[in-house]
């Protein structure tokens, strides 16, 4: 993500859920990014059973000088009743674009693309199904992928039915020498029950490279997935909130490109692909 500019930093406030361990431990990181980021006044606020989200909210519209970084659920409960009097971006969620800005935990295609060509450089071709949910960033992943030389073949499906027969049809026609299949982080297109078990017995059976938007998708079987790089994701929140402050922008969110790599390289080996130090350097997790 290209860096903000540096403002002058006005009051801070960070909105985190309570959650048990070991998922804490990401509000945890984030936060770390946050306070190394943040040069002026922060207050940490955790939302718990307790915690009257209105009433919260109600405080915050009191200083519409305050800005709001809004984590997690509760967090983002919090933000669409303060994001027309605060500065407000939402973080920790795979938001979509509804009037709030924020950075959404699904992956930067542009992120994948730029994997995929390292890992498997022959490919030129990736098919992706995906549901309504998951248009918005399906739209910039063909842009991105026309910038980095892959055709993005992007089929709709309207439920778990159509997606069981599109992904038939696509076996039936895919070139496995050229062509990827991503899984994008989608309930429908990637059912972990009905769809994923099915998409990866078949792309092992034919070597077919499958990637994912998933982190534990790698451990499962695709060649590689990618992970929130949180104490970076934190930083990058700050500054997006800061600009939001300063130059009052139109809320918009983007997708996530603090990641960290996993690769599964017993994949990678029945794909025939074996990689030199230099890439695998470039790899935070090795599965095998």
């Amino acid at each position: 993500m290209t860096a903000w500019p540096a403002w002058a930093a006005a009051p801070l406030t960070v909105l985190y859920p309570q959650v048990k361990a070991p998922y804490d431990d990401i509000f945890k990181q984030i936060i770390r990014g946050i306070e190394h980021q943040h040069q002026g006044e922060m207050r940490l606020q955790q939302l718990d059973a307790a915690t009257s989200l209105p009433q919260l909210a109600k405080d915050l519209r009191v200083d519409s000088n305050t800005m709001v970084i809004a984590l997690g659920k509760s967090g983002y409960q919090v933000a669409q009743q303060i994001h027309s009097s605060n500065s407000v971006v939402v973080g920790a969620l795979p938001i979509q674009p509804a009037g709030l800005a924020g950075i959404s935990l699904l992956t930067d295609p542009k992120v994948l693309f730029s994997s995929l060509k390292m890992l498997a450089p022959a490919i030129d071709k990736v098919h992706v199904l995906y549901s309504e949910s998951s248009r918005w960033l399906i739209q910039i992943a063909i842009e991105q992928g026309q910038q980095q030389g892959i055709e993005v073949i992007a089929q709709k499906v309207t439920d778990l039915k159509d997606a069981v027969r599109q992904y038939q049809e696509l076996w039936q026609n895919i070139d496995a020498k050229t062509t990827a299949v991503w899984l994008p982080l989608d309930p429908v297109s990637v059912n972990e029950q009905v769809i994923l078990p099915k998409v990866l017995e078949v792309a092992w059976e034919r070597n077919i490279v499958l990637f994912s938007s998933k982190p534990e998708h790698a451990k499962r079987g695709v060649l590689f997935s990618t992970f929130p790089d949180h104490f970076e994701l934190g930083r990058e929140l700050v500054l997006m909130v800061e600009q939001l402050h300063q130059t009052k922008i139109a809320a918009t969110v983007i997708p996530l490109q603090q990641v960290q790599l996993a690769v599964n390289l017993r994949t990678a080996a029945h794909l025939g692909m074996e990689y030199k130090p230099e890439v695998l350097r470039q790899i935070a997790i090795i599965f095998k």
